[in-house]
């Protein structure tokens, strides 16, 4: 009996897999899949053009704001020095002394961007890759949505992260967002392609800690990952798929914590982690609810240094505020601050969909991209709240969503995860918006699909009530 349902289990996964590769497609018609095709192509195109135009007519005065110049001396350092190092060494001209504040992942994508530094086109050039990796993004987003969305939805998705003002403007700063959403896409579209094989689950362990090396809070997706998959009992070879995956996962982390044991001495540097929890601690922003210290309040507390001096102090210190005024800091903590990070404006920088200064954009003069920015501002809030929604009903049992395959309903759930997973992350440092830019794409997906789903349930009910035929296919990822 055992075998005869793992055989079955394995038929459907194969089944699957079929559906998923461009040549068999299940029963779809060839006139829908070149309808499907010639859509997916036009968004590329127009996703393409607006980030190209943006790259091309944007004039940013000073490209190597704080954290710009800290990836750039890294990068310096790596290629001139052999050393990761974030010392200004190519101002100074002195050795740079090795450190592990920052994760090597974007550095990395940098250095072959700086062999002729003294050229400022080097940072054109690196804007102009990072606006082709967030147009091969949108290809990632249509594949990843097509799993458990419809294809109309599927191309509502693309076409929303294509014309979302922060998924462009990101591109034309020397910045992590733009590699970790193209890289936690390639992830996730992974997932939807290993299905049940389990080198495919090695190779999105080794992709989800690559994410991590560019942003470290991807690393501690790990665990909720691996559970979800541990547990996808209909999934055959789930543990072995499991093993892969945490296999996959160190034996990419494994080099830099080797790494940092030989050079630093540890196996990990603690000291940006501790100052971004310590940083977290200031409710809406403020130090001592002073409007004039709003984006910055550590700047104005005295004490940091001795807050963000060891993990320790930091508990001490959060330990302290929250027994002296429990309240506000509850909500700080559980309110406010998810509402924060799923917030529209940038909070330090310039505002709106712009982090260090511009002075000349197409969102200020050419009628597409402010029409575009306004749309996508007014719908903002919705699509967070539907998100919610959606990432919450997909947890449901299944009469209160739609019929779906298990791999579909695997991958939604796995979106669903990875939304609450942020948010509970970011609750716990500073919450700001920008860290939210790269998850846009799963944040439509989610809306959508509970849009979808509030439609075909609102059709299910209607049935039996007002004796309504309905035609309700199932959810499959094809």
């Amino acid at each position: 009996m055992v075998r005869t349902e793992t055989a079955k289990s394995s038929m459907v996964y194969r089944d699957q897999n079929q559906r998923l590769q461009p040549g068999g497609l299940g029963g779809k018609s060839r006139q829908r899949f070149i309808i499907e095709g010639l859509l997916l192509l036009v968004i590329l195109v127009l996703g393409g053009w607006m980030r190209l135009t943006a790259i091309d007519e944007t004039r940013v005065p000073r490209p190597l704001g704080p954290d710009a110049w800290q990836y750039f001396n890294y990068a310096y350092n790596l290629l001139h020095h052999g050393t990761f190092s974030k010392d200004p060494s190519v101002r100074t001209g002195a050795s740079p002394i090795p450190d592990a504040f920052r994760t090597p992942g974007y550095p990395l994508f940098l250095v072959p961007f700086l062999s002729q530094v003294t050229d400022p086109s080097w940072i054109t050039r690196v804007e102009v890759v990072q606006a082709w990796l967030g147009t091969v993004s949108l290809g990632l987003v249509f594949i990843l949505a097509r799993t458990f969305l419809p294809w109309v939805l599927a191309g509502v998705a693309t076409l929303l992260s294509a014309i979302t003002p922060h998924l462009i403007t990101m591109n034309h700063y020397i910045l992590s967002e733009s590699l970790f959403a193209f890289l936690l896409l390639v992830t996730l579209t992974f997932m939807v392609l290993s299905a049940t094989r389990w080198w495919g689950w090695l190779g999105v362990g080794m992709l989800l800690c690559a994410t991590g090396m560019v942003r470290p809070v991807a690393f501690y997706w790990l665990l909720p990952t691996a559970l979800l998959l541990w547990f996808r009992r209909s999934l055959p070879g789930r543990k072995r798929a499991t093993l892969a995956l945490i296999i996959g996962f160190f034996v990419v982390m494994i080099p830099w914590m080797v790494r940092n044991k030989i050079t630093l001495g540890v196996w990990s540097d603690d000291t940006f982690v501790n100052q971004a929890i310590a940083f977290g601690i200031y409710p809406d922003f403020t130090y001592n609810q002073d409007p004039n210290t709003f984006a910055y309040p550590y700047r104005f507390d005295p004490r940091v240094e001795e807050i963000i001096a060891s993990r320790a102090a930091v508990m001490r210190e959060l330990w302290d505020k929250l027994t002296h005024d429990t309240v506000r800091y509850l909500q700080w903590y559980f309110v406010s601050k998810p509402i924060w990070f799923w917030s529209w404006g940038i909070i330090q920088g310039q505002g709106d969909a712009f982090i260090y200064q511009v002075t000349e954009s197409p969102y200020y003069d050419r009628p597409w991209f402010r029409g575009t920015h306004h749309f996508m501002l007014a719908i903002h809030g919705m699509m967070v709240v539907l998100a919610g929604l959606g990432s919450i009903m997909i947890w449901l049992p299944s009469r209160w969503r739609p019929d779906m395959d298990e791999h579909a309903l695997f991958m939604a759930r796995m979106l669903s995860l990875l939304l609450f997973f942020m948010t509970a992350a970011h609750m716990a440092v500073p919450p700001y918006p920008r860290y939210n830019i790269p998850l846009r794409p799963e944040l439509y997906c989610m809306s959508l699909f509970f849009l979808w789903t509030f439609h075909r349930q609102t059709a299910r009910w209607l049935q039996p009530c007002h004796g309504v035929t309905i035609q309700i296919p199932p959810v499959r990822s094809d």
